[in-house]
């Protein structure tokens, strides 16, 4: 009689469990199509400019400082704190690219706030994004390889740039290698 009991309220269990997720297995994500791969890149290029820039300033925002003998200056403060600004990388990139990133354009915390090197702006890409194409390279399980053909001005040339993009888990597909 015990054993037909539990037997009973495990079969309910199992019942429950299956209803719960609907019955189906989880479904894998959807392939990242070379359009949508054009799409992140063309988004990322446009937001790391901007952060590069130092984000968007509001009126007397704008303030630097010295360090170690070079000229930085505070992110605005749509970008000054490590939370704000991973939450605003991670929207195009993987959350390792998002730290090679900081690195590599060297912001540091100073008093609170986090602040880039003050550089010259990098003149207007002649890159027109907006006609890119892309070519899938590699195909795995979750990441994806494409090669982005991005014509430059009127030269009628273009620029090869190789991306890798990486599933990942409840955020959708991301950039983790940028012509690297």
């Amino acid at each position: 009689m015990k054993k037909r009991i539990m037997n009973i309220v495990a079969i309910a269990l199992l019942l429950l469990m299956t209803a719960a997720c609907g019955g189906k297995p989880p479904s894998s994500q959807a392939a990242l199509t070379p359009k949508e791969a054009v799409e992140l890149a063309t988004a990322w290029t446009g937001a790391a400019a901007m952060i590069q820039a130092g984000g968007l300033y509001k009126e007397g925002e704008y303030k630097t400082f010295a360090h170690k003998g070079l000229e930085y200056r505070y992110l605005a403060a749509h970008l000054d704190s490590k939370k704000k600004l991973r939450a605003e990388l991670q929207k195009y990139v993987t959350k390792k690219k998002a730290k090679r990133f900081m690195k590599d354009n060297g912001i540091l915390k100073h008093k609170g706030k986090l602040a880039s090197p003050e550089t010259e702006a990098p003149p207007d890409s002649l890159l027109q994004w907006d006609t890119a194409t892309a070519r899938t390279m590699k195909t795995k399980k979750n990441k994806m390889t494409f090669e982005l053909t991005v014509p430059i001005g009127d030269t009628r040339t273009a620029e090869t740039i190789i991306v890798s993009y990486i599933h990942v888990k409840k955020s959708g597909w991301r950039i983790d290698k940028f012509n690297e």
